[in-house]
């Protein structure tokens, strides 16, 4: 019977890790399924309790910070994740003309239309340009600061 115990209490961790998801609470469950497989033979409460225990601090202290590691092993500090406000002071290099009406650049590896800051103002493919606000989906840009 305390292996189902047990047992459930693995699952709903793993739920609640859906929430959290921060690796915590799997690790957690992890110690749950680890004391409900010694307590199908019918050890003593403590012997699951220690087990429960011993398991879970195990798995977060050595486990989790590896797993979190390679998480964020491939993340590129540069690269914009979702919040074009971020390409702001950025620099990019320009791919097609920009003008004060359109063009293409290219920031973070990512292309973004663009234009130009101040009327008049032509940059040719290849120059570097610096971010200077968001309009919509349009970078405008300025020269190289």
């Amino acid at each position: 019977m305390a292996s189902i115990i047990w047992f459930g209490l693995s699952i709903l961790l793993v739920f609640l890790e859906l929430l959290v998801g921060d690796l915590s609470m799997l690790m957690v469950a992890g110690g749950a399924l680890a004391a409900a497989g010694v307590s199908l033979a019918d050890t003593p409460l403590w012997v699951d309790i220690t087990v429960f225990a011993v398991t879970s601090v195990g798995l977060i202290g050595l486990v989790r910070p590896v797993l979190r590691r390679k998480m964020f092993a491939g993340a590129d500090p540069d690269a914009v994740e979702s919040n074009p406000r971020q390409l702001t002071g950025r620099t990019g290099s320009v791919e097609e003309a920009v003008d004060d009406h359109a063009g293409m650049i290219r920031v973070a590896g990512e292309l973004w239309s663009a234009r130009a800051l101040v009327p008049g103002v032509r940059f040719s493919p290849g120059d570097r340009v610096t971010v200077v606000s968001i309009d919509g989906n349009t970078a405008v840009v300025d020269k190289e600061v």
